[in-house]
């Protein structure tokens, strides 16, 4: 299937989400990737996984014209060697995603589920549940929130994070689409950083816009 959304961010940022219809197979044919990837790939169990790695791959090639192996630092974070672009990736239930360009990139989605409103203590703290537990979409709002502290975590790529604690997301209305602005507060380091987020029928998108002076 072709990209079912794409989108520009901050400074020329791109942002593409990739709807996987086809077999592992069909994306295969879509992009040549080097032997060692294609090893590494080979030996996922899921069939699931395999298809979002690949079709992130497709994704990269489809927004920069050619394809660029991608690396991993010790934290996980995806980066290009061959590229000076920054690179974010996600993936979500027959959806993959990136976020590429010059300036930082960061992104996240997920699939609404009933099982986040049983876990949201974990994430979500006493300044923003004063606004959500006055709106009847409570899910939405956990949602929302959780796929934002994703998108932050990403982005700062630190391993101190207390979700809870570090990020605080301001006071928004839910809509189908709209920004939010989250505080980012650590002992070395306090920014306000600016998000803008779309929901979409199988999922919600958040996605990194500027840093806030």
């Amino acid at each position: 299937m072709p990209l079912y959304f794409q989108t520009t961010a901050g400074e020329g940022n791109k942002i593409a989400v990739w709807h996987i219809t086809e077999s592992y197979g069909e994306l295969c044919k879509m992009v040549d990737v080097s032997r060692e990837e294609k090893d590494k790939v080979e030996s996922f169990r899921l069939e699931s996984r395999k298809k979002e790695w690949m079709a992130v791959r497709v994704l990269v090639k489809r927004l920069l014209g050619e394809y660029h192996k991608i690396f991993y630092t010790p934290t996980g974070a995806p980066y290009f060697k061959s590229l000076n672009k920054r690179l974010g990736i996600t993936h979500t239930n027959g959806y993959a995603g990136i976020a590429t360009g010059n300036e930082p990139v960061a992104l996240d989605m997920e699939k609404a589920s009933p099982r986040i409103g049983r876990v949201y203590t974990r994430f979500v703290n006493e300044n923003e549940m004063s606004f959500i537990k006055k709106e009847d979409n409570r899910i939405g709002y956990f949602n929302l929130i959780w796929t934002a502290k994703e998108t932050l975590f990403k982005l700062y790529d630190r391993q101190d994070v207390i979700f809870k604690d570090n990020l605080n997301i301001r006071p928004f209305n839910l809509s189908g689409e709209g920004h939010i602005t989250a505080d980012v507060i650590f002992e070395d380091l306090k920014e306000m950083v600016e998000m803008h987020y779309r929901i979409f029928p199988d999922f919600t998108l958040t996605w990194y816009e500027k840093r806030i002076k």
